[in-house]
């Protein structure tokens, strides 16, 4: 009879169980249901969704460029108030980045205004050519800070970089695309029987992403590229990227050897790009923020290594900051410019070019000497 009794509890037991089951189940089907529902909101060229949230977790590399423009109109369009409140209602994650949002506008506002009462708050994406930065926040429809959003990153020196010039030569006592022309382009057009452009068109296209005179380069390039989406995995594809790689190697190393940075005109340019430029660096689910200290972009001195094909600066303030000479798409194949980031390692186990360049030390940076800048240095 006991043993009946036990079996009878065991399965009203049971019964109860899928019945609780099934109810989480459906509540949960009914939760999901409401997220994925959740209204498309066109703003900015892009439509905002409730998976838009991803972006902010770490991906691969290649996804990058996608998932920073989406993390930037994200965050525009929750601090003009375009993302409706059921985002937020049935979204925890959503919910928590509208409120580190606004944590960080309270502390942004606190270093400049302490105390002052926030009433309104507006956004204008700024990214693009001719920014350095990829915000401008107006409090109160008159004091404006102008923003750049740097992710998986708390401090400025932990961002890849801080600023990427075009025209490098402007800063450099040669001209690097007029030297790979002439002595590199050749050698890759032969690798795909292409027809080189002529120098003046050349060296008027080349810096933008996509150069008309460049596009049979370009597109072998990518097919031969395993990270893009045009990769064919033909064998003559993947050759002509791995050589092309080796030769734009070469060519920078090669150039570096016989040319030196200019760096009173790239402090002139690093000064006024960094300006009043305030950090909303993101990690670990929360934005920290950080304004640039002046006297880091005051450069005073040089050291180049053709062979890692970068030079390292000494700024006023001690800190060493690298720039890199890069192709941002294609290497030897289109738009060349500087990768120029804060320096954190401390000794280098390769020997630099002998090539020391110095400046007479320049008076510290006051923010008083700063403000009266105002000669902007186009990219």
């Amino acid at each position: 009879m006991n043993k009946m009794i036990f079996v009878y509890v065991i399965y009203v037991f049971t019964q109860r169980m899928d019945n609780a089951s099934n109810i989480i189940k459906k509540r949960m089907i009914q939760f999901m249901k409401k997220l994925f529902g959740l209204p498309i909101i066109p703003y900015n060229n892009i439509n905002i969704q409730y998976n838009n949230i991803q972006s902010f977790v770490l991906s691969e590399r290649k996804a990058n460029d996608k998932n920073n423009k989406i993390r930037e109109i994200t965050i525009s369009a929750i601090v003009n108030n375009i993302i409706p409140n059921e985002y937020y209602l049935y979204s925890p994650r959503w919910n928590t980045l509208r409120n580190k949002i606004n944590e960080y506008i309270l502390k942004l506002v606190n270093t400049k205004y302490p105390g002052i009462q926030i009433h309104t708050i507006t956004s204008i994406i700024r990214a693009g050519r001719g920014f350095n930065y990829d915000f401008t926040f107006t409090i109160n429809e008159i004091y404006e800070f102008n923003v750049e959003l740097k992710f998986n990153a708390d401090t400025i020196e932990d961002t890849p970089q801080f600023v990427s010039p075009m025209k490098p030569s402007q800063y450099l006592t040669h001209s690097y695309e007029d030297f790979h022309y002439t002595n590199y382009l050749n050698q890759i057009s032969l690798l795909g029987n292409f027809t080189i452009p002529e120098r003046d068109e050349y060296l008027h296209k080349i810096h933008s992403p996509s150069p008309q005179c460049m596009k049979e380069f370009q597109d072998k390039y990518y097919r031969g590229c395993k990270q893009s989406s045009q990769y064919t995995g033909k064998k003559e594809d993947i050759l002509f990227y791995e050589k092309a790689k080796e030769l734009s190697k070469e060519s920078i190393t090669r150039f570096m050897e016989i040319a030196d940075l200019d760096i009173a005109k790239l402090s002139s340019y690093l000064l006024s790009s960094q300006k009043e430029k305030y950090y909303m660096l993101y990690k670990d689910n929360r934005f920290h923020c950080k304004i640039s200290e002046m006297n880091n972009y005051q450069l005073v001195s040089c050291v180049k290594y053709p062979e890692k094909g970068y030079y390292v600066a000494t700024s006023l303030s001690g800190k060493k900051i690298r720039i890199l000479l890069r192709w941002k798409n294609g290497n030897g194949i289109a738009f060349p410019s500087f990768q120029i980031s804060m320096d954190t390692v401390k000794e280098k186990s390769y020997k630099s070019h002998k090539t020391i360049i110095h400046l007479a030390e320049p008076k510290k940076i006051t923010k008083r000497n700063v403000d009266n800048d105002n000669d902007m240095m186009e990219e």
